[in-house]
């Protein structure tokens, strides 16, 4: 009995040693020079996020920021949204996304920017008026990269990463003035749609209590979006992932 088993165990090792290896885990290469490490911060799986049937309090406050995450990112990313109608003025929800982005800045997460947003609603170009609008709170011009082409939240998170690479930057916090806007279109598009990073969207604290924003980082150092998360987040009860095969950068032929 101790032959035939010896034996055994000698063929199942010749067998071992005969197979092919199983592939290698790929390997997170190094950041890009200067960036912030924050890129490399864990963050949980959008099931445990967002579980059961429903979004969490999509227009409420959101889960605070890791410590890890509570640190410098290498950019500000304010999403666009349209001028007044009539005049060409800033809007209250522009208004409030650069103040929410100074108010970031003065916290320590970043002092560099990328407005986005196209003309999409009139003749304005929404990225344009937010760059001026920072300029007008005390933020340096060549501080600033514009992005005038996006006519959607997918867009602008599409466009704006592609300067991200050209700038060599991995992380981003990304500005909204209505959490719901993050949760409900800014994430799924990120993450099931674009899919060049992923976004978290977490509270940070700043001077005048918390904030929600996007917590963004682009791959292949964010963590990898799963089929079974955005199968999860597009339960139609959720109302995260509204009208996404419409939208333009989720198709595979969208170009620059």
């Amino acid at each position: 009995m101790k032959s035939s088993a010896l034996l055994l165990a000698s063929l199942s090792l010749v067998f071992a040693c005969g197979a092919d290896p199983a592939p290698p885990s790929p390997a997170v290469p190094p950041l890009p020079e200067g960036a912030s490490p924050v890129a490399l911060c864990p963050v949980e799986s959008m099931i445990d996020i967002y579980p059961g049937e429903y979004p969490n309090q999509p227009n409420g406050p959101q889960p605070l920021a890791s410590a890890c995450i509570t640190a410098r990112h290498d950019v500000i990313l304010v999403l666009g949204c349209p001028n007044d109608d009539d005049t060409g003025a800033p809007s209250a929800c522009q208004i409030a996304r650069a103040d929410i982005a100074v108010a970031l800045m003065e916290a320590g997460y970043g002092d560099t920017f990328i407005t986005t947003g196209g003309a999409v609603h009139n003749e304005w170009i929404e990225a344009d008026t937010l760059r001026d609008l920072l300029v007008a709170r005390g933020v340096e011009a060549s501080r600033i990269t514009t992005e005038p082409l996006a006519e959607h939240t997918d867009e602008n998170l599409y466009f704006s990463t592609r300067i991200m690479e050209t700038l060599g930057f991995a992380s981003a916090v990304v500005v909204s003035d209505q959490p719901g806007h993050l949760v409900l279109t800014g994430l799924c598009d990120s993450n099931c749609c674009v899919d060049l990073g992923r976004l978290t969207v977490v509270d940070l604290p700043i001077a005048s209590g918390r904030v929600s924003v996007g917590h963004y980082v682009r791959h292949p150092w964010a963590r990898p979006n799963t089929d079974e998360e955005c199968a999860h987040i597009r339960t139609p009860s959720k109302f995260m992932c509204t009208n996404l095969e419409q939208r333009r950068a989720c198709k595979d032929d969208f170009q620059l």
